[in-house]
């Protein structure tokens, strides 16, 4: 019938038209007249229609098919035959005849209506795609209307939702919704996606709909989980009990949508073994060992070690919903030993939040409410409900030490840092993230870090116009007269400036250009140290060489040196000038001959010669001649930029300082008009000479006026980082030992630790503070004195770095003359003519210390630092150990087993004399553990599960594995059976 149709119509074609050459003159001819007159007839318009009932492709085929075919007449026909016949069926829609055709032609039917609904679907969504839509910015501006057209589709585009919604389960109709849903974007209304986001009712954490919002992609899931999020956080809003089940609901343990994909990362996080033992060190032996390859942690993890366990998991499930194209999957079997499992939480956190600072201000809010119930310690105390440990926390606070339990802060910095470009009311907090975490990875704070770092809290910290309305606290004034800095009890606030203190003090204050060349030589003499041990592949000069491999070296040999020493002391900016570095390498050279004698000695001799000669031929002039160079060129860098600000001085305007800019000594009083302030300075461009510490203040902020996620908490947090609090600890002590050691000043006289202490209580109270989620907010005094969180503050600023503090400097004095006056010391020789005696331990100086937690965590460093191996000898130690101990049981108030961190720095510092520890050492160690288990207030059961018992057995098996040289059978059996 196809082909019948074909032919009749081009033997038509052929007979009735004319080709173009029959016209050569154009239509005005008369033979072109001629031809359209005997084509059309007299009647032209009844020919054309006449043509088209009988002679046209739908006529044909209706005749082929057996329809009734519709021919277009006027409007006036049209309009008379719909009335005259309204219930006539003039063309039905009946597919059998066509159906039956192509089945002939061996299509089936499931083809005919797949090939049918996919043109369909293309259709629909092909006019989806094309209907005008609101753009993402109009959103984002509440008064803003788009045109008619753009309203218009997003009408029509919800009807469209509206009705595609009822065929959600249809498989064939899903795409459609799928393209709405992605067309609409964030112009999906809130209902919808928390509709999309709703769980099953059955207790689980099953999603309704999984399986459409898996097709969704990243942007619409993520619009899913802020929805989500929105509505737990109104309803937690509204609640005033705290013990409310919606409260709970804006945590990790809640049952968020978010926190079902973050709580996995975040265990996976914390429990990092290489990060836990890390964190657990809050003390260590030098700055090799402070020092910290933060970016390992943030390093991007690969696909397939992110993806996990979504085709194992049923469908429904949490697991098989990717977000950003990452499947989530739980530390464990599979991972690769290339990738830390912090990156993998990091990169699993990351592709979860996308750019979207609603879901960053989400996590880190979950984070906060984290850290306040397990941060601080509180994490290693499994005996205590959530509700229990709260009210504990309110009361006394947290540890500054928290060890592992504050990893909840290294991933808040960590999250920060991933993050990419912060939004606006998030800079101040990135700059304090990256600020910290250059400290870590250098080992040190300097002294323009820890400005940079004030002025940061400055900005955070600063009270907004209503906080200033309130009544604050009676705080002593500022004064410039002389007798505001005599005396402790007169309550005045001493203003300390840089200027007027010996440069020795600070060894890392930077003078001049000393930081770089500091930098430069450390940077030089590394490549010089690698070439020395290329240059020596038998390693004979690398390691120290002791008696056991060379007898009698000790005593010939007085200063022995290595590459490994030479590499130490270059780490830790010992060397001054090159100069130094090449007499260390003289005599190490120098030792191998004055050894190595006679015969037997001959191939060293000759092999220290070789080394010898090449290193004063190469690599010694190598590295003078490129530190040369490099100072000559900073030199001329700095020479040319002065004369470029000496020439545009006058010429060209000052540049406002950044958004993030304010007056370091500045105190909020009015300027008046006309005035500008002085020594405004971006926070970047803070040097040591702004370093001062921010004025004590409380206030509490109005519940529409807190912010969520508090930046004020976050900043604690950041501070309370377990790799942060470390470096706090020892620029303190390093602090107070030049002061006491070589300047003989008392530690108030020094402009640096009011700031670092200010830090440090910061730190202990920002479990407090996340608590409290930034209703109430408290600056610290700089001193050692307890924080009151509510109540009036009646202890004056700087009380406690007067009066208790010295008593530090006053240990660390006794412990060093306990050293001298013993065998080998200087003094040992006034003792043996009892010209001099060692003082006794006075136990009462310490009392009323108890509660100067700051002032424990200093004395509990400097011990660590007395224990490491070769900072003390066994004969000095027997009057150096009880002092430490009288101290620590006196700031403790007897209860040391839940000391985590220091007990496990204690055990790591022993550990590291293996066999040479001495017996007498041991023997003290072991008794004082022993005592301190027994004066514990705890029951049995808690002191059995203390930090303290858990590390003193370690302690002991770590002893006896080593044999009878440290720790017999017998005597661990017994020590244990005491514990």
């Amino acid at each position: 019938q196809v082909a019948a149709v074909c032919g009749r119509l081009v033997s038509f074609l052929d007979t009735n038209l004319a080709i173009p050459t029959d016209f050569p003159c154009g239509s005005n001819s008369a033979k072109c007249q001629n031809h359209i007159r005997k084509a059309f007839g007299k009647d032209a318009r009844a020919s054309i229609q006449s043509f088209q009932q009988s002679n046209s492709l739908h006529s044909y085929f209706a005749k082929a098919f057996g329809t009734v075919p519709v021919h277009e007449t006027s409007q006036q026909k049209e309009n008379e035959q719909q009335s005259s016949s309204a219930n006539k069926n003039v063309e039905p829609l009946d597919p059998s005849p066509a159906l039956e055709f192509l089945s002939h032609l061996g299509v089936s039917r499931h083809e005919v209506h797949s090939r049918v609904a996919t043109a369909l679907r293309a259709a629909i969504e092909d006019e989806i795609q094309r209907m005008p839509l609101p753009s993402n910015s109009s959103n984002n501006r509440p008064n803003h209307r788009g045109s008619a057209d753009e309203d218009h589709g997003h009408q029509s585009l919800l009807r469209l939702l509206q009705s595609a919604w009822l065929f959600r389960d249809v498989p064939e109709l899903r795409p459609v919704l799928i393209c709405l849903l992605k067309r609409l974007g964030d112009n999906t209304p809130v209902i919808m996606l928390r509709t999309l986001g709703a769980k099953k009712g059955d207790g689980s954490n099953e999603l309704k709909h999984a399986d459409l919002i898996s097709q969704l992609g990243p942007h619409m899931q993520r619009l899913i989980w802020e929805a989500d999020w929105d509505a737990k956080v109104k309803a937690a809003s509204g609640t005033t009990d705290g013990n409310n089940r919606s409260a709970e609901e804006t945590t990790l343990r809640g049952s968020t949508i978010l926190a079902d994909f973050i709580q996995p990362a975040v265990d996976q996080y914390v429990n990092d073994s290489n990060l836990v033992q890390t964190a657990e060190l809050a003390f260590v032996g030098g700055i090799s060992e402070r020092r910290l390859a933060t970016k390992s942690r943030r390093m991007e993890a690969k696909d397939s070690d992110v993806k996990g366990g979504a085709d194992e998991a049923a469908s429904g499930t949490l697991a098989s919903i990717a977000v950003g194209g990452n499947t989530f999957s739980k530390a464990g079997k599979d991972e690769k030993a290339t990738t830390p499992s912090s990156a993998h939480a990091i990169t699993s956190i990351k592709e979860t939040l996308g750019r979207r600072p609603k879901l960053l201000g989400a996590v880190l809010d979950m984070l906060i409410s984290e850290y306040a119930i397990s941060g601080g310690g509180f994490g290693y105390i499994h005996s205590m409900t959530v509700e229990e440990k709260r009210k504990k926390l309110l009361r006394d606070g947290g540890s500054i030490l928290g060890g592992a339990t504050n990893l909840t802060c290294t991933l808040v910095s960590d999250i920060l840092l991933s993050f990419g470009q912060l939004p606006r009311s998030y800079e101040a907090l990135g700059i304090l993230a990256r600020l910290l975490d250059a400290a870590v990875q250098v080992g040190v704070i300097s002294d323009s870090t820890l400005a940079q770092i004030q002025g940061c809290l400055r900005t955070l910290f600063r009270p907004t116009d209503s906080d200033l309305s309130q009544k604050p606290p009676v705080t002593p004034t500022k004064t410039k007269t002389d007798n505001s800095q005599a005396g402790g009890g007169s309550g005045k606030k001493i203003k300390l400036s840089l200027k007027n203190i010996p440069t020795k003090t600070f060894p890392d204050h930077p003078i001049d250009d000393s930081e770089f060349e500091r930098k430069l030589l450390q940077k030089v003499l590394k490549k010089a140290i690698a070439q020395m041990k290329e240059n020596d592949p038998q390693g004979l000069f690398l390691n120290p060489v002791t008696d056991a491999i060379a007898p009698g070296y000790s005593s010939i040999i007085k200063r022995p040196m290595c590459i490994r020493t030479i590499e130490e002391q270059m780490m830790q900016s010992s060397y001054d000038s090159i100069e130094d570095f090449r007499d260390d390498t003289l005599l190490m050279f120098a030792n191998c001959v004055k050894y190595n004698v006679g015969d037997a000695g001959q191939w060293f001799r000759v092999e220290a010669q070789r080394q010898k000669q090449l290193w004063k031929e190469k690599i010694y002039p190598e590295a003078k001649s490129r530190l040369s160079t490099e100072k000559s060129k900073r030199k001329t860098a700095l020479k040319k930029a002065k004369a470029n600000e000496t020439a545009s001085t006058g010429t060209k305007k000052k540049k406002p300082p950044p958004p993030l800019a304010f007056a370091p000594g500045m105190k909020d009083t009015a300027v008046p008009t006309g005035e500008k302030k002085k020594d405004d300075a971006a926070i970047n461009n803070l040097t040591a000479k702004d370093v001062d510490p921010l004025p004590p203040w409380r206030y509490k902020r109005r519940k529409k006026e807190v912010e969520i996620p508090s930046l004020q908490c976050l900043a604690s947090m950041l501070l309370a980082d377990p790799f942060v609090v470390r470096l706090l600890v020892d620029k303190i002590e390093k602090i107070v030992r030049a002061d006491v050691m070589q300047n003989k000043s008392v530690p108030s006289g020094n402009p640096l630790l009011p700031s670092l202490l200010q830090l440090l209580n910061i730190a202990k109270i920002s479990t407090q503070l996340c608590a409290m989620k930034g209703k109430r907010l408290v600056i610290p005094d700089a001193g050692l004195k307890e924080i009151m969180m509510e109540g009036d503050d009646r202890n004056l600023p700087y009380e406690t770095l007067r009066n208790f503090l010295p008593l530090f400097s006053k240990l660390l004095l006794d412990v060093d003359l306990d050293k001298r006056m013993a065998v080998g010391g200087d003094l040992h020789d006034a003792v043996s003519q009892s010209l001099l005696a060692p003082s006794d331990v006075m136990e009462t100086e310490w009392n009323g210390t108890s509660s100067l937690q700051d002032l424990r965590v200093i004395v509990e460093g400097a011990f660590i630092h007395l224990m490491q191996p070769g900072n003390t000898n066994e004969v000095a130690l027997q009057n150096q150990f009880p002092r430490f101990v009288n101290a620590l049981d006196k700031l403790s108030d007897g209860n040391m087993i839940h000391e985590r961190a220091f007990i496990t720095s204690l055990s790591h510092a022993l550990l590291r004399y293996k066999t040479k520890l001495p017996h007498s050492t041991r023997d003290l160690v072991t008794n004082v553990m022993i005592k301190w288990l027994r004066m514990s207030k705890d029951s049995n059961e808690t002191c059995l599960c203390s930090a303290l018992h858990e590390c003193f057995m370690r302690l002991l098996n770590e002893w006896a594995s080593l044999g009878n040289t440290v720790l017999s059978r017998d005597l661990f059996l017994s020590l244990s059976e005491q514990a």
